[in-house]
């Protein structure tokens, strides 16, 4: 009899552990800890915020980087990505490869990224240096060793985040 009771015992014991597991996953899926809301709240810290949908996709061999938005402040230039592998365990997305490019060809400088990893690839931010006054034209550029791509971007239809 006493056995039986252990094995309950331990059974319960399991049962609790994982679902505290389990609800410590769904606290990370909840909305409210959204990483992209907390980007764009920080870049609000900025002043103005323009953001611009893109949601162009550039080929790399066969993976592939989305551009999902550019946002804009006075003092820094962010954009938004999804970066989707082919092969599962491949290899990891050097965001340093990424170069943003003004019409006249000048390269914003980058100083910083974040980045959230999935088993299919990744999400994430990267940081330039501020857009110089009437940009209306830029250019991605993907630059890795033997691996270039680039993606023109055209400035058009603007949505202001305040």
């Amino acid at each position: 009899m006493r056995n039986v009771t252990v094995g309950m015992m331990i059974r319960r014991l399991l049962i609790f552990v994982f679902a505290a597991l389990l609800l410590f996953q769904l606290v990370d899926w909840l909305p409210w800890r959204d990483g992209n809301r907390l980007m764009i709240a920080d870049l609000k810290n900025d002043g103005r915020v323009t953001a611009y949908p893109v949601n162009r996709k550039l080929n790399m061999d066969d993976d592939t980087f989305t551009l999902k938005e550019l946002y804009t402040t006075s003092k820094r230039t962010a954009i938004r990505y999804a970066f989707r592998k082919k092969v599962r365990d491949g290899w990891s997305f050097p965001t340093a490869s990424v170069k943003l490019l003004d019409a006249s060809g000048n390269e914003l400088i980058q100083h910083g990224a974040s980045s959230t990893g999935v088993p299919w690839g990744e999400n994430g931010w990267i940081y330039f240096d501020p857009l110089p006054a009437g940009t209306k034209k830029l250019t991605l550029r993907y630059d890795w060793y033997d691996r270039q791509s680039e993606l023109p971007i055209l400035l058009e239809k603007e949505e202001s985040t305040q």
